[in-house]
């Protein structure tokens, strides 16, 4: 800023905030700088493996323990994936029939329970309901034995049904915790209205709560899916994976078939991440 001194000289004065503006904004640049390149440094760590794994897929066995670990993309060898198909595509259809049906069945008893919890009154719920709760403190480890003993007084051995319902049960504590969360938010004055109307519970629970809250059901519906394909798939990616002993040669095969594994995972969470999010995030609003 210039003044007019008593000669009628012009002499400027520097605002003394000026420098400490600059430094804030040094400040700030320095800080966003380090934070991208942080950012930048995680994604590339995480994502390297990724790529690690699909170029590997094809190359063949010699190639890929003679290059480095940097040597990425050199070969293209697709027949590693025909191999990798030959040999767990048996396994790949029972995850998919046991992943499917254990999801339907156990988002569909935890949305029934969580309905109990939520909007039924019946004599020591709140126990009932910390019981329920108590078993996600429950080791799975500790319930090997009984389980195995269930599944053979059932007659389960051998058939889907022997990993469907153990799947869909071990959902159910985790599953009706978050649901009973947002369907306690839906509105009294709704339910109210539609028992007048003459809807049953069960019809109030199809017509009016899960329409309201489908994302938070997709969510359960994504966190079960997950949790069952990785442990379906591994017991036949491990027999693939012996089935050829010390031969190396097979090397790229065997990165095909974790490619083939984990894709149909990364297309789920891929296409329905804006619903998991939203089925996250819509507590914190009121339906």
């Amino acid at each position: 800023m210039s003044v007019l001194t008593a000669t009628g000289t012009a002499r400027t004065h520097r605002s003394p905030w000026g420098g400490r503006r600059g430094g804030r904004a040094a400040g700030r640049a320095f800080y966003v700088s380090i934070c991208v390149v942080a950012a930048a440094f995680i994604v590339l760590m995480t994502y390297f493996p990724l790529i690690f794994v699909v170029s590997n897929s094809l190359k063949s066995g010699g190639n890929i323990f003679t290059n480095g670990v940097f040597s990425l993309f050199n070969q293209f060898n697709f027949n590693n994936y025909a191999v990798a198909w030959s040999g767990i595509d048996r396994s790949l259809l029972n995850t998919v029939i046991v992943g499917g049906l254990s999801v339907l069945i156990g988002v569909l008893a935890a949305a029934l329970g969580a309905y109990a919890f939520s909007q039924l009154q019946f004599r020591g719920k709140s126990l009932l309901f910390m019981a329920y709760i108590a078993l996600l403190f429950v080791p799975w480890t500790l319930t090997l034995i009984p389980l195995f003993l269930t599944v053979q007084k059932l007659h389960l051995f051998n058939t889907w049904w022997a990993l469907i319902l153990p799947y869909s049960a071990t959902a159910q504590p985790l599953l009706v915790m978050i649901f009973r969360g947002f369907f306690d938010q839906v509105p009294d004055e709704l339910l109210q209205s539609a028992r007048v109307d003459g809807c049953s519970e069960g019809q109030i629970l199809r017509r009016v709560i899960v329409p309201l809250t489908r994302p938070i059901l997709f969510t359960g519906a994504i966190l079960v899916a997950i949790n069952v394909w990785g442990l379906t798939i591994s017991a036949g990616m491990i027999q693939f994976v012996d089935s050829f002993g010390t031969n190396l040669s097979q090397g790229g095969a065997v990165f095909a078939a974790y490619v083939i594994v984990t894709g149909p995972m990364f297309l789920l969470v891929g296409f329905s991440m804006r619903y998991f999010v939203s089925g996250l995030t819509e507590g914190a609003l009121k339906l």
